[in-house]
């Protein structure tokens, strides 16, 4: 029994604290959610839920049943909901559910579906938004972004 729950204790482990390029790092926020805050990601956020604050990480995806009040910046965003707020993308994706109010500014392509609802200037800029989409303060918080295990002797964690 002690081998089997070491080893689980390992599996467990390695799955919640362990980088492997196996894992998806992609993060999900339901329709169930409200967050106040902005989000700074490093990888993929899909939003269903209601979010006050800015959104900046490499690829967004504004589902239909969210509704963002911020600005969001991204290499790539797609959006098939509501946003409230500017736009900043090498490229963008409007569905068409997406209603958005507030200027979108694009690099590469913007693609909008017929039915798509803006309020707002769009222009092509010609400069790229950084694929590393931290600013210096965002950088300075990167160190906190993914769990470190903290081993204290004679101790396991519950």
């Amino acid at each position: 029994f002690n081998l089997l729950t070491s080893t689980f204790d390992s599996w467990l482990n390695y799955l919640m604290f362990e980088s492997s390029d196996d894992i998806n790092n992609e993060s999900f926020i339901s329709e169930s959610c409200h967050i106040e805050g902005n989000i700074v990601g490093t990888n993929m956020i899909s939003i269903a839920g209601l979010i006050d604050g800015d959104i900046t990480t490499q690829l967004i995806k504004i589902l239909d049943t969210a509704v963002i009040n911020g600005n969001l910046r991204a290499a790539t965003i797609e959006i098939d909901g509501q946003v409230k707020g500017n736009i900043e993308a090498n490229n963008i994706i409007l569905s068409s559910n997406a209603v958005v109010r507030g200027n979108i500014s694009f690099f590469e392509n913007l693609k909008t579906e017929q039915g798509a609802d803006v309020d707002g200037y769009i222009k092509k800029t010609k400069v790229a938004v950084n694929k590393n989409t931290n600013s210096d303060e965002n950088q300075q918080k990167s160190k906190y972004l993914k769990p470190t295990l903290v081993k204290i002797l004679g101790k396991e964690a519950v």
